[in-house]
């Protein structure tokens, strides 16, 4: 069988040197249409390499009885299902978080430099500034909260009656009720009793 793929693939370059030369022989066109080697499939390597688990060293697990340590994680295997698009986007991806840590190491560096003047800034704008608008507007609330409440309390205390109050003022009215049964079927065998005559008719 090797020898025959040995002589198929020089039977081959000769049919292909002969195309190139443009000296060609009958039976060249079926050679040359067959599969070539750089054109058959290739298997990816996560295809060829057993798991992390199956690999040689490694002890196998009982497949009759629970596993005693707990689950283990295959960690990433990504590298799996991952399409050749998918691992330059992820390349692409890693390459753009490294240059955004180092910027952002380079431009901590300037804040750090920068910080004395903010301070000052900072104090320039509590001591000289005035108030925020928003700020302003919440003292003004609270303030007529205040007010509001105080004018309440001044008239409650000096006016010559209380407010009236719904809770209080409707219940003080009422008047419980005992509904007593015996008492109420007397009332109604009384009323509706027949007579001391007994008339029968008929």
């Amino acid at each position: 069988m090797e020898q025959f793929e040995v002589e198929l693939k020089a039977m081959r370059e000769a049919a292909e040197w002969r195309r190139i030369q443009g000296v060609s022989l009958a039976g060249d066109d079926e050679l040359l249409a067959g599969p070539k080697e750089s054109q058959r499939p290739t298997r990816d390597e996560w295809m060829t390499t057993l798991p992390p688990e199956r690999k040689a060293g490694v002890p196998m697990h009982s497949t009759t009885s629970f596993s005693m340590n707990g689950k283990e994680g295959r960690g990433d295997t990504s590298v799996w299902t991952d399409t050749p698009l998918d691992r330059a986007q992820k390349a692409q991806q890693s390459y753009l978080e490294a240059y955004n840590k180092t910027k952002a190491i380079a431009e901590g560096d300037d804040v750090k430099s920068k910080n004395p003047d903010a301070s000052i800034v900072d104090k320039y704008n509590t001591s000289k500034r005035s108030v925020s608008l928003v700020q302003k507007h919440r003292e003004s609330k609270k303030e007529k909260k205040k007010q509001k409440q105080q004018e309440k309390e001044e008239w409650e205390g000096s006016h010559p009656w209380k407010p009236w109050d719904r809770e209080k003022d409707l219940s003080a009215g009422r008047q419980n009720v005992a509904l007593d049964a015996e008492n109420m079927s007397q009332g109604l065998s009384s009323r509706f009793a027949s007579g001391a005559v007994q008339r029968n008719f008929l």
